[in-house]
């Protein structure tokens, strides 16, 4: 017998089976000894998914070869083969690579590497959990401590707004409980148009059947009575849907006057019984002539009128308890509650009521139902889908920028709604382009917002940038874009120039331009404290530019709104609270950093503001935050002129009340106790000289990348000149917030040079289009010695205010890009310790050296 014995085949093994022999069970069913019933394939190979590898095929055994073919030896070859043209690659790139840059190229890193090893049985998580290799989750050294602000007075009453909320809510977190406004006094004016027994009710929500001896039940013909004659609620109504509706319209007016109006005003309206809905149709219609009301320019502002039928409005909602059987009605009731605190809370005061009654709201459309798709169930017809379709998106959008504003979690959560959009078709459907538009962004962006960087893990500094470039690539339709602003001309958009469509076009370049702020403002914060001589050269000197763009934006925007619509835009007060934000985003530009070549427009920018602010801010008793902002001016003046001068400027030196300070967000708890004193006293310490920025690149300075990257993405509008001209900005089309000179580059070789006869404060302009685009801006003057260097990239001579993105087709919205962030962004470029980099000890040392305190 010889020794050797040939291995038989596959085809051996079959041309020596008999003909009619039975045919044994599969190779792979004998390795795993399981019940084959000699089909081909088996049913156990077809369970396992070895179908391909049946009857003759088997796997092999043994660690790291589970999916591999036993029976196929290319496959082994192939991996193989494949596994050295990977490698070949990647020494390729990292070779080609090195030459440009020492950091390490994004598809090198550890776990793309790690794609020519073999699978394994268990994933990476379970094999480290195995191996005992967990690690404590390590404190990320891009991330800021701005957790936000929690109130707690004596009396144990709590408040938080996190740490991205408007700035204006923080400092109502550090108003003492004796600066509160007194609710009694409206009270006292109500007393006089409403009897008691209502405005008990009216304060009153029902949970439960309440018995009469404890609370008498108001009868339904009482509160009709307070109905206003047809011919004041048809101007109310018609007010409402003009003024107030272009924003929020939970009730579209077909619907409203189908459904509501002709229930009380039509040709057979008349009492009826007592029964739940009926009473929330008519808080719906007290709803309407309470918020017609609030914005009727031709009543005074904030008018007793409108809160009488604001109380009627609860009264007529809280007769039964409508927790246990809502109805749509009592949810878009409850909405317009919310709406109108919304417009009528200048002081700040109800943002708890408004808050609880949204979430109230919230809660009762998902108990009817609103967040599924009613089409998918028959027997629903197409107008009742479609009224519950358009609540629903306006609770959605609602809730998202409430959220937005207090830095708190949003109600609803995507993965659990199937609800479609109203409006998915907008060219059919011209007049609800904003709201279609609306919907979308707030879906598809704002979401993302909330939970990659308004939630309660800090991003990431990659992570924001990411974001920023997601929110700028969100397309507005031509129609909703402000002429003047950024890439926008004038077109034919076949839509009259309507009072609502103004005040859309605004709003949707506001939401966007506050959505950017808030992102970077605390970024912002960070690069102005680490490097005061040099911001734009920080590891954060994106969000310099970007926060600066962004409250010029806001500024110019609400000029040219305050220009068209003067009485109206008084009224719209939380448009106005961001001016709060701009105006120390600006002044903080000018009083930490006058070197900088953006300071003299930032200057004339918070000049702006709060000449504007100055305008409005009686209107909304906002007194006290026009003093900081004037203060602001001030100081911010005095150190521009002492910079020019040429003495040796002192930055302003901040405490832990420092508007800044308040601006970023930064971790703060506030005990209030009534009548008690300032508790921080003031503490100035001396800072290092300012140097001219920008420095010389012999200094070392360089520009960061996530900044060149970012400024090179801005679309050039206008051809840059010659390194040996002068940029003047004197074109009236032009916005000034956005005129940023060149050197404001590190790196560039002439310093900053100024003209400081030629500096002019800015003084009110009544053109019709951005006033901010003053003639003053002339005069500031600087050098481009930027485009000399062949080494440095190619930059604007000019950014727009706001680019729209590059489509302007109404009905185009593209997919927002889900690229990852790349490895080596998430790095900090700067050098120093972890200690030392981690950002909870910044604020620390950014507010111990300042002895400002607002009043």
């Amino acid at each position: 017998m010889s020794s050797h014995t040939p291995k038989r085949s596959e085809e051996n093994i079959q041309r020596k089976r008999r003909k009619g022999a039975t045919r044994l069970s599969c190779a792979e069913c004998r390795r795993l000894k399981l019940r084959c019933d000699r089909c081909i394939p088996c049913s156990s190979c077809v369970k396992r998914g070895t179908a391909a590898i049946c009857p003759d095929g088997s796997l092999t055994t043994g660690q790291g070869n589970r999916f591999v073919l036993a029976s196929t030896q290319e496959l082994h070859e192939k991996i193989h083969e494949l596994s050295s043209r990977v490698r070949e690659l990647e020494d390729g790139l990292r070779s080609d690579h090195s030459q440009l840059t020492n950091d390490p190229h994004p598809l090198l890193s550890e776990e793309l590497l790690k794609v020519k090893a073999p699978l394994q049985r268990e994933p990476p998580a379970a094999r480290s959990i195995l191996n005992g290799n967990v690690k404590d989750e390590e404190p990320n050294p891009d991330v800021v401590d701005a957790f936000g602000s929690l109130s707690i007075s004596l009396s144990g009453k709590a408040k938080f707004f996190g740490q991205t909320a408007n700035s204006w809510l923080f400092l109502q977190n550090e108003t003492s409980e004796d600066d509160t406004p007194d609710p009694s006094q409206t009270l006292l004016q109500l007393q006089a148009y409403l009897p008691p027994q209502i405005l008990a009710r009216a304060s009153t929500l029902t949970m439960t059947p309440t018995p009469p001896e404890i609370l008498q039940p108001i009868t339904f013909q009482t509160l009709y009575y307070y109905l206003p004659p047809a011919e004041i609620a048809v101007r109310l109504r018609n007010i409402y849907y003009k003024h107030a509706a272009w924003m929020y319209n939970p009730v579209s007016e077909d619907m409203f006057n189908y459904e509501v109006w002709s229930q009380f005003y039509g040709p057979n309206s008349g009492l009826s019984a007592d029964y739940p809905l009926v009473s929330h149709r008519l808080s719906v219609m007290f709803m309407v002539l309470a918020i017609g009301s609030l914005v009727d320019t031709s009543l005074s502002p904030y008018n007793v009128d409108a809160e009488k039928y604001h109380q009627l409005a609860k009264a007529a909602l809280f007769q039964d308890s409508f927790l246990d059987a809502p109805t749509i009605n009592a949810v878009q009731a409850l909405f317009l509650m919310t709406y109108y605190l919304f417009l009528s809370d200048r002081h700040g005061s109800s943002t708890g009521t408004r808050w609880a009654i949204m979430g109230l709201a919230v809660k009762l459309s998902q108990t009817i139902g609103l967040h599924r798709d009613s089409g998918r169930w028959k027997g629903v017809e197409l107008e009742e889908s479609q009224r519950r379709r358009q609540l629903f998106w306006e609770l959605f959008t609602y809730d998202s920028w409430q959220c937005f504003t207090f830095a708190r979690p949003p109600s609803f959560a995507l993965p659990h709604i199937d609800c479609k959009m109203p409006y998915a078709n907008i060219d059919s459907a011209e007049d609800q382009i904003f709201h279609a538009w609306k919907h979308r962004f707030v879906s598809e962006c704002m979401n993302l917002l909330h939970d990659q960087a308004f939630g309660a893990k800090t991003p990431t500094y990659a992570t924001v940038l990411q974001l920023d470039r997601k929110l700028r690539a969100f397309p507005v339709p031509s129609v909703l874009q402000v002429i003047g602003f950024g890439s926008s001309e004038p077109m034919s958009t076949g839509m009259p120039e309507s009072l609502m469509l103004t005040l859309q076009r605004h709003i949707v370049l506001a939401i966007r331009e506050m959505n950017l702020l808030y992102l970077h403002r605390s970024f912002f914060a960070r690069a102005i404290s680490d490097h005061p001589k040099d911001p734009l050269g920080s590891p954060y000197g994106t969000s310099v530019i970007a926060a600066y763009r962004s409250a010029g934006s806001l500024v110019a925007l609400m000029r040219n709104l305050h220009t068209q619509l003067q009485d109206l835009s008084q009224r719209l007060w939380f448009l106005w609270t961001h001016m709060f934000s701009c105006a120390i985003i600006l002044g903080s530009i000018v009083t930490r950093c006058p070197s900088m070549s953006l300071a003299p427009s930032a200057l004339l920018q918070l000049d702006s503001a709060c000449e504007l602010f100055s305008k409005a801010a009686s209107g909304f008793r906002a007194n006290k935050v026009l003093k900081i902002m004037l203060d602001l001016q001030n100081r911010a003046h005095e150190c521009l002129d002492e910079f020019r001068r040429g003495s040796a400027a002192r930055l302003d030196s901040m405490n832990d009340n420092d508007e800044l300070a308040i601006l970023g967000g930064k971790t703060r708890l506030v005990k209030k106790e009534p009548g008690s004193p300032q508790l921080f006293e003031r503490s100035p310490n001396s800072h290092n000289p300012v140097v001219p920025l920008p420095l010389s690149p012999s200094a070392g300075t360089q520009v960061d990348s996530n900044l060149v990257e970012y400024l090179s993405s801005f679309q050039t509008q206008r051809q840059p000149q010659s390194a040996s001209s002068v940029n003047s900005y004197s074109d009236p089309e032009i916005s000034p917030v956005s005129m940023y000179g060149l050197t404001s580059l590190p790196g560039s070789t002439n310093g900053f040079h100024s003209e400081p006869s030629n500096y002019q404060p800015m003084t009110p302009s009544s053109h019709s289009m951005i006033s901010t685009s003053d003639s003053s801006f002339h005069h500031h003057r600087q050098h481009n010695s930027v485009a000399n260097d062949p080494g440095m990239p190619s930059f604007p001579s000019y950014f727009p205010v706001y680019d729209y993105g590059s489509s302007t087709n109404s009905n185009s919205y593209a997919p927002i890009m889900e690229s990852p962030i790349p490895a080596h962004a998430q790095r900090r470029s700067s050098s120093g310790s972890p200690e030392q980099n981690l950002m909870h000890t910044v604020w620390h040392d950014f507010v111990t050296s300042n002895g400002y305190v607002p009043n």
